[in-house]
């Protein structure tokens, strides 16, 4: 765990000075855009205030863009910028690039071991593979 949790630090702050939280809201916005910053806060299991916190820190870092959904004037919609596409990107090809190594220092049925594992891991938390 320790491990993994030194993978996601490591490669987000070679990039950008964001908090594990923000970088995850990030994604999801990615992931999922145009989104409203209720359905980010459901999908991080957070308070809304937080993710209103976060999200304002990507939009003054210009990474995300706010907007008012014009279906429902009380929502925010939140849509990524080019600059937050590409941090997104460079995150994700960096932790590849380190797993990718520590695999490579597996012999070839202990690396399927734990690639079979990560993925009844993955399905198990609910994750899409």
């Amino acid at each position: 765990m320790r491990t993994m949790a030194a993978i996601a630090d490591s490669t987000l702050t070679k990039v950008t000075e964001l908090t594990l939280t923000q970088f995850r809201a990030l994604r999801i916005v990615v992931d999922h855009t145009p989104v409203t910053m209720t359905a980010v806060a459901q999908e991080l299991g957070v308070n809304p205030s937080s993710v209103t916190r976060a999200c304002a820190r990507l939009a003054t870092l210009d990474l995300l863009r706010r907007a008012q959904n014009p279906r429902n004037r009380r929502e925010t919609l939140l849509t990524p910028t080019a600059a937050g596409r590409r941090v997104v990107e460079q995150v994700t090809q960096d932790r590849r690039t380190l797993l990718a190594g520590i695999l490579g220092h597996l012999d070839p049925a202990a690396r399927a071991s734990v690639l079979s594992a990560f993925g009844l891991f993955n399905t198990a938390a609910g994750e899409l593979a």
